[in-house]
């Protein structure tokens, strides 16, 4: 494990301290685990709608150009 230090406004470690109880850094270690799964599905999700994005006129064209069989299974 790795060993970090770090300078906190009192005001900011109180509300840490008002809701993390028992455990301070349990609770900042989760906090940072949300965060981090956060910034990574809006970077995942700002791919996927960059692809989107690049094929959207193929892809209307192909609904359009298959509209007419679309409902033929049903």
């Amino acid at each position: 494990m790795k060993r970090i230090s770090m300078l906190i406004h009192p005001d900011e470690l109180a509300a840490i301290d008002e809701v993390a109880s028992p455990n301070r850094t349990a609770f900042m270690l989760a906090a940072v685990r949300e965060s981090v799964d956060r910034v990574r599905r809006e970077r995942l999700q700002a791919e996927i709608d960059a692809c989107l994005a690049e094929t959207a006129d193929e892809d209307l064209s192909l609904a359009d150009e298959f509209s007419g069989t679309a409902g033929d299974g049903l």
